[in-house]
């Protein structure tokens, strides 16, 4: 009797404590409803064989809910900060469609027209070089206005060398792009970064703060922002940078984001349970939680193709474009989507109106990212549509991350042999001391560019919020510069004039000539 009273005693107090302990998901997901254990298990075995646990932040929508969560890796793999759901990711050019909603909410006001000419928008603005009468807003927001602006783009997005003054005397150096006609589909950030300058004109505020008043705030998005400040002042937690072919894969990448290199085209953190608020929106007509947020008809036409295009990246095939979103055929049915990527990030947006479904997934890494999610979207919208088997997709998958990432290592490992023999095989040839190439430098479109020598004596070359270590060129005074976050390397060649450098032009995407301002003062002077 005692025996049985003691047992059931024990059970009691098993029952207790099991009923305080945390529900714990195998898998760190959770469904709602539906079975997304498949892809669960791409996910974890596909970052197995990549062997980098970067972030991954995956949301699903459905009638209006989040129908699954998962999360998966790291948000900083140093410090060991696991991806939760309250982990913000840089979502890069997925900023598109909300600044475009936000931009169509203005003309719902009456302030702008998608017929609003260039010109109509900067009237005390002389563009010399194109035809501000013709292009329209529409144009701008539907990379249809076959205009180029270098400086500005790579001002806004890379080196943050702008101020508001400065942003106008560039938005006058926008030239015809000569390879496009106007209404002819070509994708740029420029068009957004126009509208962007144009907003913060008309409004006497800054596009971040016009973008959260009128998209973040009325969809509750609480963790999401376009100033990267707000990660210390608001207290969001943001995934950081990594890339699989950086010289150490663990090591966060050189290149952050900061309020300065945040722009309209790409200038927002994000958690993927509050950009499935801005789903939930674009699918239902502008509510969520059975709120009208935004006027139904707001909605409607950001989602009118606006131009026909033929393109296509991975599995999606793109046949036209609205406002902010591409436009295609996935599965043989019609969807909206725009992805994201820098180095350091991918981001996937995408829904089907017809289903009342949507993806969003997030990385904190690029390269083996973007084939991750092209998979993951291939099996949540097998399961979400009932086309195929799910568990057959999760063995085709990992088989092709397996060849994938064999083939990206071999590709890495080529191009590092080849780097590295191409350094060996260069001298840098200086007619002067290392000194004399060292100093301040100016250039009235791309701003300040700074020239020094660090600890071991090498080019350190710093333009901006981009900063690389120089290397040799096979010409006698230039050098080689690589900025990681533009992925390309431009030579810089310095003019000599009576044993003094007076300047350096760079050749690349960045083009000008830089003038010496000042001299910078150090004791190493070999050559």
């Amino acid at each position: 009797m005692i025996n049985k009273v003691n047992k059931g005693i024990k059970i009691k107090n098993l029952i207790k404590v099991l009923l305080l302990l945390p529900v714990v998901f195998p898998v760190n997901a959770v469904a709602i409803k539906g079975d997304f254990s498949a892809i669960d298990r791409y996910v974890n075995a596909a970052k197995e064989v990549i062997g980098l646990p970067t972030g991954t932040a995956i949301a699903i929508v459905k009638d209006g809910k989040i129908v699954y969560q998962g999360y998966f890796g790291y948000a900083d793999i140093e410090k060991g900060i696991k991806v939760n759901n309250e982990t913000a990711f840089y979502i890069a050019s997925v900023t598109k469609p909300l600044y475009a909603l936000s931009t169509l909410l203005m003309e719902e006001k009456g302030d702008i027209h998608d017929t609003t000419t260039l010109a109509e928008m900067f009237p005390k603005l002389m563009f010399w070089n194109i035809d501000a009468s013709k292009i329209q807003l529409a144009n701008l927001m539907s990379h249809t206005a076959a205009i180029k602006n270098t400086p500005l783009v790579v001002s806004l997005a890379f080196t943050g060398e702008h101020d508001a003054k400065r942003r106008q005397n560039l938005l006058t150096m926008t030239v015809n792009d000569k390879k496009n006609t106007l209404g002819k589909f070509s994708y740029t950030n420029l068009g957004y970064n126009i509208a962007s300058i144009w907003a913060e004109q008309y409004y006497h505020k800054e596009w971040q703060e016009l973008l959260s008043e009128s998209i973040y705030e009325p969809l509750g998005m609480t963790h999401t922002s376009s100033y990267m400040s707000d990660a210390s002042t608001k207290g969001i937690s943001v995934a950081r940078p990594y890339g699989v072919n950086s010289s150490d894969p663990k090591q966060i990448l050189a290149f952050e984001k900061s309020n300065q290199t945040m722009h309209a085209a790409g200038g927002a953190i994000s958690t993927v349970k509050d950009f499935s608020r801005f789903l939930i929106a674009e699918l239902n007509q502008g509510k969520v939680d059975n709120k009208q947020i935004f006027p139904a008809s707001v909605i409607k036409k950001s989602q009118q193709q606006l131009v026909e295009q033929h393109n296509s990246y991975r599995d999606f095939k793109r046949t036209g474009y609205s406002w902010g979103w591409q436009i295609g055929p996935y599965k043989g049915e019609k969807m909206y989507h725009h992805f994201g990527g820098v180095a350091g990030t991918h981001a996937h947006s995408s829904f089907m109106l017809d289903h009342n479904i949507g993806l969003v997934v997030f990385n904190n890494e690029s390269l083996m990212s973007s084939k991750l999610t092209n998979a993951i979207a291939d099996i949540a919208y097998s399961i979400l549509l009932d086309k195929g088997d799910a568990n057959s997709k999760v063995k085709k998958h990992i088989k092709a991350m397996k060849k994938s990432w064999a083939k990206v290592r071999k590709d890495i490992k080529k191009l590092r042999k080849t780097v590295a023999k191409r350094n060996a095989s260069r001298t840098m040839e200086l007619s002067q001391d290392k000194v004399e190439y060292t100093g301040e430098y100016f250039n009235s479109s791309w701003g300040k560019a700074i020239v020094e020598l660090d600890k071991n004596n090498q080019f350190k070359f710093t333009l901006g919020q981009l900063s690389t270590i120089a290397t040799a060129y096979t010409i006698k005074d230039t050098m080689r510069v690589e900025f990681s976050a533009m992925g390309r390397g431009m030579v810089v060649a310095y003019k000599i004039s009576d044993g003094r450098v007076k300047s350096f032009e760079i050749f690349g995407e960045i083009s000008a000539e830089f003038e010496k301002l000042h001299p910078l003062t150090s004791k190493k002077t070999n050559k």
